[in-house]
């Protein structure tokens, strides 16, 4: 499975100066929102678009999609991270299934003669415009090396949730309100499959490799 997952912020004074008045110099920007695909905490692990009735009295959608991690039990998942902001560095933690990083910038991880550079790690750090090819390792390649064969099905079992997260506690916030920003869950599953007709394709096969796809315990 493959999840596109940008990291970006919101700044409403920003954005409500820009539109009332003469545009604000970027250096003036500081974001109170802290999204994953346009989301923040709960609503990045809420099923279906985002619903809002305007002035217009209609319902408007937004966001169709949610930051779900859905992982087989003893699998691997794909993300392709970005940093979409112009004022944050921003860090994301996973402290249950282990980072294995094997891309940066739309380059694999190599030196000058070719050699593997790839790493395992809890976390991440990206800077305005910078991606990173992460796998999340939830099988026996992570951990047999010191636990054995058969640890991932100890240590990662289907039913479980884990967490993926900004470790910056003010980007763990939605403004005022605490618990939520930059997170989202990440489900071991007894399988994964998908929904036919939602991904390009149109195939159960498209639709499980990347969104659209049903975590099935």
């Amino acid at each position: 499975m493959t999840y596109p997952i940008q990291m970006h912020g919101f700044d409403p004074n920003f954005h409500f100066v820009g539109m009332t008045f003469n545009p604000e110099m970027f250096a003036d920007m500081k974001d109170k929102y802290f999204l994953l695909n346009g989301r923040s905490y709960p609503d990045t692990v809420a099923a279906g678009p985002q619903a809002t009735v305007t002035t217009d009295g209609q319902m408007h959608y937004s966001q169709p999609l949610p930051s779900i991690i859905n992982i087989p039990a003893g699998g691997k998942a794909s993300l392709r991270l970005v940093n979409l902001s112009v004022s944050e560095y921003h860090t994301l933690l996973s402290q249950g299934v282990p980072m294995h990083v094997v891309g940066w910038n739309a380059k694999l991880l190599r030196d000058q003669d070719g050699n593997s550079t790839e790493y395992y790690t809890n976390s991440i750090t990206l800077g305005g415009g910078e991606t990173l090819d992460v796998i999340l390792d939830a099988s026996d390649d992570s951990c047999s090396a010191y636990l054995g064969a058969g640890c991932a099905a100890k240590l990662y079992p289907a039913k479980s949730t884990f967490y993926l997260y900004s470790s910056n506690l003010d980007h763990l916030s939605n403004d005022a309100e605490n618990f939520g920003g930059m997170m989202t869950e990440v489900h071991i599953c007894s399988s994964v499959t998908g929904t036919p007709g939602s991904a390009s394709s149109g195939t159960a096969a498209d639709a499980a490799a990347t969104f659209g796809n049903t975590c099935n315990n």
